[in-house]
C-alpha cells in the first residue's frame, strides 16, 4: 500500500510538474507573440503631440518609401552632438551616412535601434555612418545616455553618433512619424528614405515580402 501510494503520489507530482512546464511553455509563446505583434503593427508614432504616445490611425500603418523628397540633395544640415559639439551632414562626405530621427519613448524607434546595430556592425566607417538625432525638443542629453545605457546592460553598443536636432530635420520626415531613416550617398545626395521600422536584411514576419531592407540600398551604393 506504501508503494501504491507512493507511485500515486509520485505520478500527481509528475502530472502537476508537467501542467506547470505546459504552462510555462504557453506563457513564453504568449509573450514572443504579443512581442512580434507590438512590433509588426506599432510601427508609427506620432512626435507632434503634447503626449508621448504612439499614433494609431490606421491610415498611417503602411511603410512609406519616398526617393524623390522635397528636401534638396546633398543639404547640409547641422545638428547638435551628445559632447555639444555641433556637426553637420557634410562632416562625412565620402561615407554612406543613415539618419534615424527618432525619440526614447517611441517602441518602434527601439527595435530600429537594434537592426541599425546589424548594419553597424557589418561595414567599416570608411564605408558606413549612422546619424541617430533625437527629434523630441523635450529630450535632453542625460535622457539619450540613459536610453544608450539600457542597451547596453543587455549586451548591444550603441556606439555610433547621437545627438539632438539642431536645423529643423522636419523636411526629412513629411509623414511626421518615427522612425524615419534617410540614407544619403557618399557626396551627400539623398538617395533613400522610408518612414516606420526598416530591417536590416531578414523581414519580420507580415510584412510584405517586397520590403525595402537597408542591406539592399546600402549595397546599392558601396
Amino acid at each position: 500500500m506504501v508503494i501504491c501510494i507512493g507511485r500515486k503520489r509520485s505520478e500527481k507530482k509528475s502530472k502537476k510538474e508537467n501542467i506547470l512546464k505546459n504552462s510555462n511553455v504557453k506563457i513564453v509563446i504568449v509573450l514572443s507573440v504579443i512581442i512580434a505583434i507590438i512590433a509588426i503593427s506599432g510601427i508609427y508614432a506620432s512626435t507632434l503631440s503634447d503626449q508621448p504616445s504612439e499614433n494609431n490611425n490606421p491610415e498611417s500603418d503602411q511603410p512609406s518609401e519616398n526617393n524623390n523628397s522635397e528636401v534638396d540633395e546633398g543639404d547640409n544640415f547641422a545638428f547638435t552632438a551628445l559632447d555639444g559639439s555641433v556637426k553637420h551632414l557634410s562632416d562625412y562626405r565620402g561615407k554612406v551616412v543613415i539618419l534615424d530621427m527618432w525619440a526614447t519613448w517611441c517602441s518602434p524607434c527601439q527595435y530600429q535601434m537594434l537592426d541599425l546595430k546589424k548594419a553597424y556592425d557589418n561595414y567599416s566607417r570608411n564605408e558606413l555612418e549612422i546619424l541617430s538625432i533625437n527629434i523630441d525638443s523635450r529630450e535632453d542629453v542625460q535622457q539619450i545616455q540613459d536610453f544608450i545605457g539600457q542597451f547596453a546592460q543587455y549586451g548591444y553598443e550603441l556606439n555610433w553618433i547621437f545627438g539632438m536636432e539642431n536645423d529643423d530635420l522636419g523636411d526629412y520626415m513629411p509623414s511626421g512619424s518615427i522612425p524615419t531613416l534617410c540614407m544619403f550617398d557618399q557626396k551627400g545626395n539623398l538617395y533613400f528614405s522610408h518612414a516606420g521600422f526598416s530591417p536590416y536584411s531578414e523581414i519580420p514576419e507580415g510584412f510584405p515580402e517586397d520590403t525595402v531592407t537597408l542591406v539592399q540600398k546600402i549595397e546599392e551604393l558601396i
